[in-house]
């Protein structure tokens, strides 16, 4: 499930038409802000998150409109705007705190919406070592060097 719609994009973006075309291009930037959005917060909730909290919705609104903007105007000083460009980079600033805990999710309720668990998160890191000897601390990196042999063989091969 989508955090936007291209209906409430196309209200932000009055200028736009509402036709098949741009709203495919609408709903491709919707896609790529929603990515972004599931990847900069999905070590704290599990993602996606449905329903779309409303800080969620607006974050990904602002994201979609800035993708959408410079794919329908160009980038001379004619018809250049910041705004885009601020709301974006305020909204890359929101998920950072997102991610870092110093702001939360509220559902529309209110709710506080619940982290994943750290036990969850854990297997993530998890090594595909199976408990053997690591070989890196066995020497001293001053005494580590290539087998002559070895060396020979390559020179040989050549």
């Amino acid at each position: 499930m989508a955090y936007s719609s291209s209906t409430s994009i196309l209200l932000i973006l009055p200028g736009l038409a509402n036709t098949t075309t741009v709203t495919g291009v609408i709903s491709r930037h919707i896609a790529r802000a929603d990515a972004l959005i599931d990847s900069k917060i999905c070590k704290r909730y599990a993602t996606p998150i449905s329903p779309t909290p409303p800080l969620l919705g607006s974050i990904s609104e602002d994201i979609c409109c800035y993708y959408t903007y410079r794919s329908f105007y160009t980038s001379d000083n004619s018809n250049r705007t910041e705004y885009f460009a601020e709301l974006c980079q305020k909204a890359y600033e929101t998920l950072d705190e997102i991610r870092d805990g110093k702001i939360d999710l509220v559902n529309t309720a209110g709710s506080i919406i619940s982290e994943v668990s750290a036990e969850a998160t854990s297997g993530i890191l998890d090594s595909t070592t199976k408990d053997y000897q690591p070989f890196f601390d066995v020497d001293d990196e001053l005494s580590w060097k290539f087998d002559d042999e070895l060396l020979d063989d390559v020179a040989d091969k050549r």
